[in-house]
């Protein structure tokens, strides 16, 4: 049963795509708008909120509304209404200006302004986007001086609780797949911070073509917020292994992000060990199966697999000298810890994740389909460009991946080593 009292009109800036129904719907997926709108005016029957777009509940009158931005003057709405509630399909920040008119008469006006009200921030499910987005929701609370709320999915609530402390966690995390729960009642605006491109007006941006660590702007994309620095998650525990070591992820959340380079791995740990290298495998499991394929931990790894929080993690990768991994939440996590990278990746492109000196990929066969090929969230980690012909051209399948050498990560690694004087005196230690 709908919590709106009268029909729902969307309405969008991006006047050719309105009268989309698809567009529509992928719109809707960032979360149900069907929640009451508990913004009062002091007008009867007549309520606003902000919570995932602009929401306006407008009675039955001879009413005329009319909104546009306040920062660039763009027109969303100027026609007459009665008995109609208006939800914009724009789910990123804009500054609201709302007046409605009476029988002639303006009677309300109110341009968005978040300065010391409720903000209330859905944060996506996948932990890489999470850590990229978080500087943004901590930028956006000290810029505009507003109390901040969160949901989260549930592993990261440890790294909010220690490290972004005036960020409040609500109750209710974000399960699986889970419907996103409704911000609080009191909340005066409510964003989602995703970098799921299948939901064409939570972003001013196409997702292909911006930078992970960029996404936040996009969204919260005010003029008055900049770019934030960088948060440095700095260990809560001392130092638990003596001798150096070296962390290693091999697996990511779906497995074609991984190195498909069959032994690649067993190359880089000996080359690892010949330097004195302890080397800790530290993903959650030994091994992972999806999208028909399985990938193992290295047989010459150390296990450091498990149930670890996410705070246990920070502490195992603070103390290593370096991390070596792929397109992953463990690779975010190390970048967060102030670490040096290796990041090893043919899905997506060399400038898509943060930036690391030391990034691996092959630039000389099919690479980073995941940002220049046009998908839906349903086929974003397929083999694009070769799936279709898995039996004439079954050897390039993956290629991105797979045609990445075990010379290359280990020459990036040799270069990491000169950078940081890592050995320096301590060969054979």
């Amino acid at each position: 049963m709908s919590h709106f009292k009268y029909p729902v009109k969307y309405f969008c800036g991006q006047r050719l795509l309105m009268h989309s129904e698809q567009y529509i719907q992928q719109s809707l997926r960032i979360v149900s708008n069907d929640f009451p709108i508990v913004g009062e005016t002091g007008i009867d029957g007549l309520l606003i909120d902000f919570n995932c777009g602009l929401r306006l509940q407008i009675p039955e009158g001879n009413w005329h509304v009319r909104i546009v931005d306040a920062e660039s003057g763009l027109l969303f709405l100027d026609r007459d209404a009665s008995g109609i509630t208006f939800v914009s399909l724009e789910k990123f920040y804009v500054e609201w200006e709302i007046a409605l008119w009476l029988n002639g008469e303006l009677v309300f006006y109110h341009q968005f302004d978040p300065r010391g009200q409720k903000i209330h921030f859905n944060l996506s499910k996948a932990l890489g986007d999470i850590l990229a987005l978080l500087p943004y929701v901590e930028q956006f609370r000290r810029t505009f001086d507003c109390e901040v709320t969160c949901s989260s999915a549930f592993p990261c609530r440890d790294i909010i609780q220690t490290y972004y402390p005036h960020i409040q966690l609500t109750d209710t995390p974000i399960n699986g797949d889970d419907p996103l729960p409704p911000p609080p009642e009191d909340s005066y605006a409510c964003y989602y911070l995703s970098a799921i491109r299948a939901r064409p007006t939570a972003t001013t941006a196409d997702m292909r073509i911006v930078p992970l660590e960029l996404v936040g702007q996009t969204i919260l994309c005010s003029s008055k917020l900049r770019r934030p620095s960088k948060k440095i998650f700095t260990p809560t525990a001392p130092r638990s292994i003596e001798q150096k070591y070296v962390c290693i992820g091999v697996q990511a959340s779906a497995n074609p992000k991984c190195w498909l380079n069959p032994g690649g791995w067993d190359q880089v740990i000996d080359y690892l060990k010949s330097l004195g290298y302890r080397v800790l495998c530290i993903d959650k499991d030994r091994s992972s199966t999806n999208w028909n394929m399985t990938v193992e931990m290295p047989k010459g790894a150390e296990d450091f697999s498990g149930d670890y929080t996410l705070i246990d993690r920070v502490n195992q990768l603070a103390y290593a000298d370096f991390f070596i991994g792929i397109s992953s939440a463990l690779a975010w996590l190390a970048w967060s810890v102030d670490i040096p990278v290796v990041l090893i990746s043919g899905l997506t492109a060399p400038w898509y994740e943060f930036d690391t000196p030391y990034r691996v990929y092959n630039p000389l066969v099919c690479h980073g389909c995941f940002n220049h090929r046009p998908h839906d969230v349903h086929q974003i980690l397929e083999c694009l460009e070769h799936k279709d012909a898995a039996e004439r051209v079954g050897e390039r399948l993956y290629e991105c991946s797979k045609k990445i050498s075990a010379r290359s990560v280990i020459g990036a690694i040799e270069q990491l080593i000169a950078d940081h004087n890592l050995l320096e005196g301590r060969r054979g230690n």
